[in-house]
């Protein structure tokens, strides 16, 4: 702003329109006093220098005239932005009541005479005050009364910039919702209209001008809709229930309303019915305005797909917001890899297994077709050799693994006729030289800290905590068995936990220590969210479903945040532990096994390098070992 010349535009238009000489004296007093302020500043006018002023006089002139210079700053701000100033804005001794059309002032007279029995006789008047310069604004352009206002022009009333506070600004925004709301119940208006007032959704809305091109080919070439927009606005709230029912409170139960609310909006303003499509492109377009909360709008919105396809929802669900790399694979790749993956499941392979199959295959055949490979006619020993050669990974262990599925796609492929070669997967080594690592337990101490935290601890997710970690320490169970955990595993008289390890498939029964019941006990009774899911461990917030992940080594890192450092220190160090103080303790072999769960011995006998005292006795003698203790060194 060019502050010299913008004042002297005011004060010319100020003597044009024949205001009066006091108000224009006002006029250039106030404006000498804010250039005063910013040569003491050595700044320019700003929003913020503004603001700083006000803050300033309001402490040292009377109120009436501090809120009659605010007026005079945004008049400057207007003809800087306008090149003129409006006249319900230059003529401050008149009111805006006053110079509302006939039209306006019966509609907001109607509302006013309504509010009479719950208003008191102030915020009545600020009622008709904040009212009366919204409808100005709506009737400069073009809305006369209550029956024209349509969406069109309700944005562009929340777009206009209004030249006063964020605080008078949002009272007049609030006080005209409220209005249009009162005629929307009488029908005279669209309820909608009212809701697009809301800061908190209008943001969010979005607006087909700014989308993008792609994006609108895609929304013309939807025509078969679920629903109807306002059928689609009358099911938000019985699928809030349904959240409510499924223990969500807060800030979710909001953020849903938020959430579809904007949607639906979104669809009634652009004349759009329901479909999931149509959702997933508007989200698309606005997430961008959602800040950090934008992956919480998405598993709302992925919720809600899920309530219209099954009347409820299933909160321990994995949802798949993107296509993964397998679904983008031509039909004769994706074809044979599920043909595998089928036969796997009827094996009772575990998820991640099949996941793991998937995943590898997919790379597979994404190596073909990168390599303009249109069959799996055109494999030969050549192909795979330069798939060997060309897949890479960080590490050698995850080559193999990689390989080894390959390998049984291989043998697959073969046997059902998908290639003319039957010996294919010996074309791929899929085998690592053996590898021994130095066994990693938890110290004494560490173990005492543990003991520590579970005395000192009382919080829900500390509770929780202490008896998983506990429950691996203490019993050597995995973090899968822990996480599986139901009450009827439990047997609290004889102190005995009997479970079926996901693992192996064994069902084993373990004494329970007394500490490992108290801590599961405490976290039931004090820290456990009262719920009717059968897992023991369940997550701390709604959903109250079983948990999943890593929750074990997150509970460990919570007690020993050190174990962050170690490499391969997750939760599986708790089972390690357990074994090798059962063997310090004097524990058999076959003891050991039986309380891990294991049929191999040799899985156990890793841990014997850790029993110093017994290692000792195992000591040879140099000279049993051809070692001659003369002569020394040369």
């Amino acid at each position: 702003m060019n502050y010299n010349e913008t004042v002297n535009n005011v004060m010319a238009l100020l003597k044009e329109k024949e205001v009066c000489l006091s108000s224009r004296k006002s006029h250039r007093d106030c404006y000498e006093s804010l250039e005063i302020y910013m040569k003491q500043r050595d700044e320019g006018y700003s929003d913020a220098v503004r603001e700083s002023w006000l803050s300033d006089i309001r402490n040292e002139l009377p109120r009436q005239r501090c809120a009659v210079w605010v007026q005079y700053v945004y008049q400057l701000e207007e003809m800087d932005s306008t090149g003129t100033i409006s006249d319900r804005r230059l003529y401050l001794n008149r009111s805006n009541y006053d110079k509302l059309p006939e039209l306006w002032r019966k509609d907001l007279d109607v509302y006013l005479n309504d509010r009479i029995s719950c208003h008191t006789a102030r915020t009545l008047q600020l009622t008709r005050i904040y009212c009366s310069e919204g409808l100005l604004f709506l009737n400069d352009m073009g809305v006369h009364n209550i029956t024209d206002v349509t969406y069109d022009a309700i944005i562009r009333l929340l777009e206009t910039k209004m030249y006063c506070s964020d605080d008078t600004r949002a009272m007049i925004l609030n006080n005209t919702a409220r209005l249009i709301r009162f005629y929307g119940e009488k029908g005279l208006c669209s309820m909608n209209y009212s809701l697009v007032f809301n800061c908190q959704i209008y943001p969010h809305i979005g607006s087909l001008s700014k989308f993008s091109d792609k994006n609108l080919r895609t929304l013309d070439k939807i025509t078969d809709v679920i629903m109807s927009a306002d059928e689609f606005y009358e099911s938000i709230i019985p699928f809030i229930e349904v959240l409510e029912t499924h223990g969500y409170v807060g800030t979710t139960l909001y953020l849903a309303k938020h959430a579809l609310t904007a949607l639906y909006l979104f669809l009634d303003i652009h004349f759009f019915g329901f479909h999931w499509d149509i959702m997933w492109i508007w989200f698309a377009e606005i997430n961008r305005t959602l800040g950090h909360s934008w992956l919480h709008w998405r598993r709302v919105l992925k919720l809600y797909e899920e309530y219209t396809l099954t009347g409820d929802i299933h909160p321990d669900g994995k949802y798949k917001y993107a296509p993964i790399m397998f679904d983008e694979l031509p039909l004769w790749c994706r074809e044979a890899i599920s043909g595998l993956l089928d036969q796997k499941k009827r094996e009772f392979r575990d998820e991640g297994t099949i996941k793991s199959y998937r995943c590898s295959c997919t790379r597979f055949c994404r190596f073909l077709i990168d390599h303009g490979y249109e069959s799996f006619k055109q494999l030969s020993p050549a192909v795979i050799k330069e798939f060997s050669r060309y897949d890479e990974h960080a590490t050698f262990h995850g080559r193999s693994g990689c390989f080894v599925v390959v390998r049984a796609f291989l043998r697959y492929l073969a046997e059902k006729g998908y290639t003319d070669h039957h010996s294919l997967d010996v074309c791929l080594m899929s085998g690592t030289a053996p590898q021994d690592k130095i066994i990693d337990v938890l110290s004494n101490e560490q173990l005492q800290r543990i003991n520590t935290f579970r005395a000192e601890h009382n919080e829900p997710v500390e509770l929780r905590d202490a008896a998983i970690v506990l429950l691996g320490v203490r019993m050597g169970l995995r973090a899968c068995d822990i996480l599986a955990l139901r009450f009827p595993d439990i047997d609290w008289k004889n102190r005995q936990i009997s479970i079926v390890m996901k693992k192996t498939k064994t069902q084993i029964t373990l004494p329970m220590p007394v500490e490992v019941g108290n801590a599961i006990y405490s976290y039931i009774t004090s820290g456990r969210p009262k719920t009717d899911t059968k897992y023991i461990f369940i997550r701390s917030k709604a959903p109250y479903g079983k948990l999943t992940g890593k929750v074990c080594t997150k509970a460990l890192y919570r007690i020993l945040p050190e174990r962050k450092e170690v490499k391969g220190g997750g939760f599986h160090v708790t089972r390690r532990t357990f074994a090798t103080n059962l063997l310090r303790n004097h524990a058999g072999i076959d003891d050991v096994m039986d309380a891990l769960g294991h049929r191999d011995p040799t899985s156990v006998m890793k841990y014997l390098l850790l029993d110093d005292e017994r290692s000792r006795k195992c000591g040879l003698s140099l000279g049993s070992a051809g070692i001659l203790m003369e002569g020394g060194l040369a």
